[in-house]
């Protein structure tokens, strides 16, 4: 299954987190589809702030954390086995 990366918001946020330009982490996730990605959050607080943004369900977060780029895939707890 591919996944549908076409909101523009995502590619703006992880732009800039690239260039440190405003923002230093972003959330994305899936939310009720499937196959769609989105945007949930994006700030300049760092992990702190990040980990208040971040769902009880499977999400991407990418972040710039002590001169590396870090992706984190968190899976909620309560999210089942398949």
């Amino acid at each position: 299954m591919a996944c549908n990366l076409s909101d523009s918001q995502i590619a703006e946020a992880y732009s800039q987190v690239l260039s440190n330009d405003g923002i230093d982490w972003m959330v994305i996730g899936y939310g009720s589809t499937r196959d769609r990605l989105s945007l949930y959050a994006s700030g300049d607080g760092g992990v702190t702030e990040m980990a208040l943004h971040v769902p009880d369900e499977v999400v991407f977060c990418f972040i710039s954390f002590e001169g590396s780029r870090v992706l984190v895939t968190h899976v909620a707890e309560k999210i089942r086995e398949a």
